[in-house]
């Protein structure tokens, strides 16, 4: 029997304002709850961001994706 692995179906949590250097970065994260989303923002950018997170992300939320849970995409601000 071959064993099959489920797919959750997640929450697509788009962040805008964030990982900033002169100017803003973004990041798109796939996770069960904006909680799960914070955890792991902060597994892949470190502690050091966390406040970007926090404070500054302006979000937008796409329910219902099925794509599995982590990061899908992100790149830093610049200047």
């Amino acid at each position: 029997m071959i064993n099959q692995q489920t797919t959750k179906t997640m929450n697509l949590y788009i962040l805008n304002e964030v990982l900033s250097d002169y100017t803003s970065g973004m990041a798109v994260i796939a996770a069960e709850s904006k909680a799960h989303a914070r955890e792991l923002f902060i597994a892949e950018f470190s502690e050091y961001h966390a406040k970007d997170f926090d404070e500054y992300a302006e979000f937008t939320v796409i329910e219902g994706v099925n794509h599995p849970a982590g990061v899908v995409q992100y790149v830093y601000g610049g200047g």
